[in-house]
């Protein structure tokens, strides 16, 4: 079984996401864990507001705060997920979790894919790129 990073690149809706993680320096840091990735699909990078992509991918260390928003430490199912109301991620903010209709919701985005199996935790794929607190 592949590890998150190798998972990761192996799925073409998951390339904005590995471009990112890689510019900043996060792959080895995602070859430990477990961890429980946020994945934001290519379509979910797309959706952001004008310009702030480019923003970020300009400004590494803020880029960094934003990708650490997506990972949780642990290895946590959907529905392990379910049953709290928020968890903290690695950036040390929490994200809100909650149900709607049938499908889990973080802060504003839904798990579009869930429970993609690595060696070192697991993914969910989302349908927007969460953007931590100030």
């Amino acid at each position: 079984m592949m590890d998150l990073v190798d998972t990761a690149a192996a799925n073409v809706r998951l390339s904005s996401l590995c471009k990112a993680v890689t510019q900043v320096g996060l792959i080895d840091i995602l070859r430990g864990g477990p961890f429980t990735i946020l994945a934001p699909d290519n379509d979910a990078f797309t959706q952001m507001p004008e310009g702030m992509l480019d923003y970020l991918m300009e400004n590494e260390s803020e880029l960094k705060l934003v990708l650490l928003y997506h990972i949780i430490p642990g290895r946590h199912t959907v529905e392990d997920l379910s049953k709290l109301y928020s968890t903290n991620t690695a950036l040390d903010k929490p994200v809100e979790i909650w149900i709607s209709g049938k499908t889990l919701a973080v802060n504003t985005s839904h798990v579009i894919t869930k429970d993609i199996e690595t060696s070192n935790g697991l993914i969910h794929v989302i349908d927007k790129v969460l953007l931590p607190p100030k």
